[in-house]
């Protein structure tokens, strides 16, 4: 199986969560934001693009070395493997499928 490997430049917007699989391994959460910035030549300034979001997961070492050194709005380097899934989110009487990326780091 061929996994989509991404490096992703942006910074924390949550805390570091902890929680622990069954087997008692240690499994760190925090989402990030990363958006791409260009300098607009007609207004001579650099100019934001989208943001983008990211739920990254860390496991074993990696995860207490998260938890032990990361805080909500630093600056991070993310590098692992991209994960896609849908989930159905109500809004109003409708249900829309929403299509959610994340990075389990490596």
């Amino acid at each position: 199986m061929n996994d989509i490997t991404c490096t992703v430049v942006g910074n924390l917007v949550s805390d570091v969560s902890l929680r622990f699989t069954r087997t008692g391994d240690p499994v760190a959460s925090f989402r990030i934001a990363s958006n791409a910035r260009r300098y607009d030549k007609a207004s001579e300034r650099w100019v934001d693009g989208d943001a983008h979001f990211f739920q990254v997961s860390c496991f074993r070492s990696m995860a207490t070395n998260a938890l032990e050194s990361l805080a909500k709005g630093m600056p991070v380097i993310v590098t692992g493997r991209l994960r896609s899934h849908e989930r159905e989110q109500p809004c109003g009487n409708e249900t829309h499928v929403v299509r959610y990326v994340d990075i389990d780091a490596t």
